[in-house]
């Protein structure tokens, strides 16, 4: 029925409508899986053009994609509820998706052919997106970096191998219950682009996360405040600290919810005295989409619109009747979202309903699960005062961000200043002062708040990621105003405001976070690694891997090698690097004590951090490959023969120094350095080049292409302690004191040519940061 209407209305609509959706499916499959997302924003835009033609052209695309989002979050659940499954519902989203397009063709042609200033507004709009996106994708690697991604990974994974978002068998508890919002767009991009490897797909929704970011935050600063106020809240987003350094590491369904939120609380305020049903159906939409997507978005929305409600009811008549109004909406509002949301995803509300296979029951307890949905009486490792200072001085002052600060309290002054921004401004400072109230708690007597309490101090802070930029904007926007008022010649005033405004973006752009960016940076997979993956997944099909587990890539080669059906013996994440009560070195000394032979398993070493010691499995297992940082030791072969050869050929030395620099020299240092930890690229960045030696043992291995007559070593020691060098296992110096500070030591031994070297140096405690060590050619 609505085919044929639509078909009258526009003839040729559904037709054009169908090949601009298989074109897009096309393209998703054999150019770039970012079509699949541009399709599920053209989902949500042409119910957005139908439901809200009010709204300018800007706004209608910076909605467009929490509908389209939470359209397809919806769809999943609702099919995998009945067993239909999530391929399905893809195929039907697919046929929506045309349907939709079709009966709204004409206004959606509307919008190519808008006015000249909705043009120019599309401008301003779009470029300092495109320059936000353009500046991660920069620096973005693969979202590895943390076991947060892990678990999403898993959760994604477990998804497309069931097919539902209620995957009958679950590896831990809460990989069922953790909203699937996020997990079913990865999903959904996935099946549509035929790409398999998971962390592909999740760094490209880490640079739409960023852009979906900015026009939820554009949207709710052009609807509470207006089109000015909202372009220089967007230019903010490229001058505020929080968002262009500190989050540069990024939290994946968090971001997502960002967007939600601010999308809520922009049509929030369109809700008039008279309720419109086309526009309470695309907010409660809206609202169910953005408790799939990650729970805390929704009750930030909720604690900012009922604070707009109060403050509504205190600056009218009070009396009994408008109480039961502004009750009744706010039922109408917040309740039956929920209600919703309960209906199609009920195992978050009643986890005895789910019938699940636990992988690993002993780290999957329900009640605990349960329990932390409301209320949670501990505290995270990470909260401290010491992290409240840091992440604070992170959004503040760090980098020389002082303007970003003044700007920040002069647009909450405007807002609580200007009468008409009043109550919306007043509902965002409340907020502010409820999340720091939240934290301080945390940090003193620690009483639970239902809800809120549950997220560590760190998450806690970062809802305040879409209330900063909106300050900062209006701060700007004032500040222009003020200057724009004195009896001043006008090319004074542009000089003023332009200098000013030029130092809020320049000054910490210049004054570059060295750790913050040294944290994205400091990733598992690798080059080295990923060639090192799909050497094993051709080589060694369906084999076992041990592998470290801690800051260990290994843990990631399934998901880089979903057809090798490669199996990881630990992670961080989901078996808390544990099978039962072994962990990697316990069974690694077993392995070796016992000289076992384990037939279909291989030993997977990556240096790149304190991590198994490669050289006990040297003199035990054939050893297979030394690529870069990685070892790998075949574990059925007790053949040590070829095992020196194959380590000299790959660390061959040529020149006669091995300098600190990791990146560069890393496979060197085989063993007890921290090379992927920030702090090491901390210091690259700053220019200061150290090898990190974290604990008290760390052992560096080369072949020099000639002979040598000894080795000066340059090291740094942050106390006085003793070290201890062996050369191949042989003393050559002996509890030598080191001073707190620079280190010179200079040790006589022959070094052959193409002979395999390794020197081990002991300390009392550690660490030690090696400058350089120097081979002494005959004079």
């Amino acid at each position: 029925m609505v085919a044929r209407e639509t078909l009258k209305k526009s003839p040729g609509s559904l037709a054009v409508s169908f090949l601009l959706v298989i074109s897009m499916v096309a393209l998703s499959r054999f150019l770039c899986p970012c079509w699949a997302v541009v399709l599920v924003w053209l989902l949500g835009l042409s119910l957005v053009d139908c439901f809200f033609p009010e709204f300018p052209v800007t706004i209608k695309l910076s909605v467009a994609p929490a509908v389209g989002i939470s359209i397809l979050a919806i769809t999943f659940h609702i099919f995998s509820l009945f067993g239909a499954g999530i391929k399905t519902g893809t195929v039907f989203l697919v046929i929506l998706a045309i349907i939709l397009l079709a009966r709204s063709w004409s206004e959606l042609l509307e919008l190519v052919t808008s006015s000249v200033r909705e043009k120019g507004d599309i401008l301003r709009w779009a470029v300092p997106i495109l320059i936000i996106v353009l500046v991660h994708w920069a620096v973005y690697t693969y979202p590895t970096d943390n076991v947060d991604n892990f678990f999403h990974a898993t959760k994604i994974e477990y998804m497309l191998r069931y097919d539902t978002t209620y995957p009958p068998v679950v590896p831990i508890f809460n990989v069922l219950t953790y909203p699937a919002g996020y997990h079913s767009l990865a999903s959904f991009v996935m099946i549509l682009s035929g790409e398999e490897v998971i962390p592909k797909i999740m760094l490209e929704l880490r640079l739409w996360a960023w852009a979906f970011l900015a026009m939820g935050i554009y949207a709710l600063s052009y609807i509470w405040l207006g089109r000015k106020v909202a372009n220089y809240t967007l230019l903010a987003m490229l001058g505020v600290n929080l968002l262009h350094y500190y989050l540069l590491v990024y939290i994946a369904p968090n971001f997502l919810g960002f967007y939600f939120f601010a999308v809520l609380l922009a049509l929030f305020v369109k809700m008039g005295e008279k309720l419109d049903m086309k526009k309470y159906l695309i907010l409660v939409l809206i609202s169910v989409g953005a408790v799939l997507v990650h729970p805390y978005s929704y009750q930030n929305y909720v604690f900012v619109a009922l604070v707009y409600l109060v403050l509504r009811l205190l600056s009218e008549s009070l009396s009994v009747r408008r109480f039961i109004f502004l009750l009744k909406r706010a039922f109408i509002l917040f309740v039956i979202p929920l209600f919703i949301h309960a209906v199609i995803n009920p195992y978050v509300w009643f986890p005895s309903l789910a019938h699940v296979k636990l992988e690993y029951p002993w780290a999957s307890s329900v009640s605990v699960v349960v329990s932390k949905l409301s209320v949670f009486r501990g505290k995270n490792p990470r909260d401290t005062w010491w992290y409240f200072e840091l992440f604070t001085r992170w959004a503040t002052v760090r980098n020389d961000n002082y303007l970003g600060v003044l700007f920040m309290i002069l647009g909450g002054t405007y807002l609580v200043y200007k009468r008409e921004f009043r109550r919306k401004g007043l509902s965002l400072v409340v907020f502010f002062a409820f999340v720091m109230f939240l934290i301080l708690d945390r940090l003193t007597i620690n009483v639970p708040v239902p809800f809120y309490s549950t997220a560590a101090i760190e998450r806690m802070f970062l809802w305040l990621v879409p209330v900063f930029p909106l300050f900062v904007g209006a701060g700007l926007f004032w500040f222009g105003e003020i200057v724009s008022k004195p009896a001043v010649r006008e090319i004074s005033k542009k000089i003023l405001y332009l200098s000013i405004v030029g130092a809020f973006f320049l000054i910490p752009a210049v004054g570059t976070a060295h750790d913050l960016l040294a944290a994205e940076a400091n990733f598992y997979v690798r080059a080295d690694n990923l060639e090192d993956f799909r050497w094993i997944s051709i080589n060694f099909p369906n084999v076992t891997v041990l592998n470290s587990c801690t800051l260990d890539s290994a843990q990631w080669m399934p998901f880089f090698e979903p057809q090798g059906n490669i199996t990881v013996m630990f992670n961080s994440r989901i078996k808390r690097c544990r099978i039962w009560n072994m962990t990697p070195s316990k069974f690694a000394a077993k392995l070796l004590n016992e000289s076992q032979i384990l037939p279909g398993y291989i030993a997977y070493i990556d240096t790149n951090a304190p991590s198994l010691n490669p050289l006990d499995f040297f003199q035990k297992y054939r050893l297979l490959r030394v690529n870069g940082n990685n070892w790998i030791f075949d574990l059925s072969s007790l053949d040590t023969s070829m095992n020196e050869k194959t380590a000299a050929l790959a660390l061959r030395l040529c020149e006669d120094s091995i300098p600190g620099n990791t990146e560069r020299y890393g496979k060197y240092f085989v063993y007890g350095f921290k090379k992927k930890y920030f702090g090491v690229r901390s210091m690259y960045l700053e220019g200061l080049e150290y090898a990190w030696m974290g604990g008290r043992k760390g052992i560096v291995g080369f072949a020099p292409c000639k002979d040598y007559r000894g080795l000066l070593i340059e090291l740094y020691s942050f106390t006085e302690q003793a070290i201890n060098v062996t050369v191949n296992g042989k003393p050559v110096l002996k509890d030598f004191e080191l001073k707190a500070g620079e280190n010179r030591l200079e040790i006589p031994v022959t070094l052959p040519e193409d002979r395999l070297t390794f020197v081990s140096l002991s300390v009392e405690s550690g660490p030690l940061l090696i400058r350089e060590i120097k081979l002494l050619a005959d004079s």
